[in-house]
C-alpha cells in the first residue's frame, strides 16, 4: 500500500512538473503575428477568422491593429520606414509599386510553392497580376470589389417612381434622381461622388475616356470624353438632384444614405456588411448595375492583398496566417459574413448567396466590364493632385476643362518623372 502511494505521488509529481515545463515552452515558443487592416466593418469577421487560425495554430496569436484608411498609409508608411510594421498588413494597387520596389514586401513565390492548401491557380489571374511586381508576386489576393448602385426602395415608392433595372441608361439615372429630388423632405435623388472609386473611374469609363495609358506614361484627363465622365457628375449639382460639394464635405454620401434622405448611391461592394447592420434601411434598400452610356457600361475593379512586411522577424509564422486567409475555410467564413467578394474562385459564389435579399449578383457581373483601378509606380504623386482638381470643379472653383487639363499637366509630370 504504502509503495503505492509513493508511486502514485512520484507520478503526480512529474506530470505537475510535465505541465509546468510544458506552459513555459508554450508560452516562451508563442509567437504574436500583428495584422494591419483599415476596415472596422470588416475586424469582427477578421476577428473571428484569426481566432479559428489560433485554434489550429496555437503556437500563434494573432493581434489585429486598426487604422482608419486615411491615416492608414501614412501610418504604415512611417512604422515600415523604421522597421516596426506589422507582420501582415492590407495592400492595395495604388501602393503596391512603391512598398514592393521599396524593399517593403516579401517574395510570396517560394512560401506558396510549397503549400499544400492554396495556389496561384485558386485566383482569378488578374488579381495574382495586381501584385506581381517587376516579376516578384507580393500579396495573397484577399478580395474584389467592384461598383454599383444602391436605391432606397421607399423613397421610390413614396414618389410613385419604378425601381431601376439593369438596362438604364446614364440619362434614365438622370431622370431618375429628378423625380426622387423632393427640397421640403430634404431629400436628393442622387449625389456627387466625392470618391474616385466608387464615382468618377467609373462614369470616366462609361463615357469612353481614361485615367492613364496602358503604358502608365500619359494622363487621360486632358481627353474630352475624360472630361465628359467628370462634368456628368457636375451636372447633377447644376441640376439641383445632388447636394452641393460643400454640403457633401459636411455630411457624406455615405451618411445621407443611411438616414433615408439620399435615394440612390454609388458604392462599392465592400458596404453590404455596413448596411446590414442599419436596422433602419437593411429592409428597404437594393442595388441595381451601373447605368450606361451609348450603349457602354464601365466600372472599376480593385482587391486587396495581404502582404507581409519584409523585415519581420517571424516570417514563417506571418506566411502561416497569410496562407490561412488565403484558404478555403477563411475565405468561406469572409464571403459568409458578407464583407468582401471572397478572391478564391471557389468561394465567390458564397458572397452572393449569403444575403439574397439583395440583387448582389450584380457586383458579380460588372467583373465582365471592369477595367483595373488605375496605378503607377508612384500613383500617389498624382492622385492627391486629382482630388484638388476634381474637387475645384465640384466646387464650382474651375470648370471642367479647366481642372482636368491642369490636372493631366500634373500628372504627365509625375508619371515621366517614375
Amino acid at each position: 500500500m504504502k509503495f503505492r502511494k509513493a508511486t502514485v505521488f512520484v507520478l503526480l509529481t512529474a506530470m505537475a512538473a510535465s505541465m509546468l515545463t510544458g506552459m513555459a515552452v508554450s508560452a516562451e515558443e508563442t509567437v504574436t503575428v500583428r495584422y494591419g487592416i483599415w476596415d472596422s466593418n470588416q475586424e469582427p469577421t477578421l476577428r473571428a477568422i484569426a481566432d479559428k487560425f489560433e485554434e489550429e495554430n496555437p503556437d500563434i496569436k494573432v493581434e489585429i491593429e486598426l487604422t482608419p484608411y486615411k491615416e492608414y498609409f501614412n501610418a504604415l508608411e512611417t512604422s515600415a520606414t523604421g522597421g516596426s510594421a506589422p507582420d501582415v498588413f492590407w495592400m492595395n494597387a495604388p501602393h503596391v509599386t512603391e512598398y514592393a520596389r521599396g524593399g517593403m514586401l516579401t517574395d510570396l513565390t517560394p512560401f506558396i510553392e510549397g503549400s499544400e492548401s492554396v495556389s496561384k491557380e485558386d485566383f482569378p489571374q488578374s488579381l495574382i497580376d495586381l501584385y506581381t511586381v517587376d516579376g516578384t508576386w507580393y500579396g495573397m489576393p484577399k478580395g474584389f470589389d467592384t461598383i454599383a448602385v444602391w436605391y432606397n426602395k421607399e423613397i421610390f415608392d413614396n414618389a410613385g417612381v419604378e425601381y431601376p433595372t439593369g438596362d438604364w441608361t446614364w440619362d434614365d439615372f438622370v431622370a431618375t434622381a429628378e423625380k426622387l429630388t423632393d427640397p421640403e423632405q430634404g431629400i436628393y435623388g442622387a449625389a456627387v461622388q466625392l470618391d474616385e472609386q466608387a464615382g468618377w473611374y467609373n462614369t470616366i469609363g462609361s463615357f469612353g475616356g481614361f485615367v492613364i495609358s496602358e503604358d502608365k506614361k500619359t494622363s487621360g484627363f486632358d481627353d474630352e470624353k475624360t472630361m465628359a465622365g467628370i462634368q456628368c457628375w457636375v451636372d447633377l449639382i447644376e441640376k439641383g438632384v445632388s447636394p452641393t460639394y460643400a454640403q457633401l464635405s459636411d455630411t457624406s454620401s455615405q451618411n445621407m444614405f443611411e438616414s433615408g434622405k439620399l435615394a440612390m448611391q454609388w458604392n462599392g461592394s465592400w458596404t453590404v456588411s455596413e448596411y446590414l447592420g442599419i436596422d433602419e434601411i437593411k429592409d428597404k434598400i437594393d442595388v441595381v448595375a451601373l447605368p450606361s452610356v451609348d450603349g457602354k457600361q464601365s466600372c472599376v475593379i480593385h482587391g486587396l492583398g495581404n502582404v507581409i512586411f519584409s523585415q519581420t522577424e517571424h516570417p514563417e509564422e506571418a506566411w502561416r496566417f497569410v496562407e490561412f486567409l488565403g484558404g478555403k475555410e477563411a475565405m468561406t467564413m469572409q464571403a459568409e459574413a458578407a464583407i468582401d467578394i471572397s478572391a478564391r474562385t471557389e468561394t465567390t459564389s458564397i458572397w452572393v448567396e449569403s444575403h439574397p435579399e439583395y440583387n448582389l449578383q450584380v457586383y458579380m457581373d460588372a467583373a465582365q466590364y471592369a477595367y483595373p483601378y488605375p496605378a503607377s509606380a508612384n500613383t500617389s504623386a498624382w492622385s492627391s493632385p486629382m482630388y484638388d482638381e476634381v474637387y475645384a470643379a465640384f466646387n464650382g472653383d474651375k470648370t471642367v476643362e479647366e481642372a482636368c487639363t491642369e490636372l493631366a499637366g500634373i500628372m504627365n509630370d509625375a508619371l515621366a518623372a517614375e
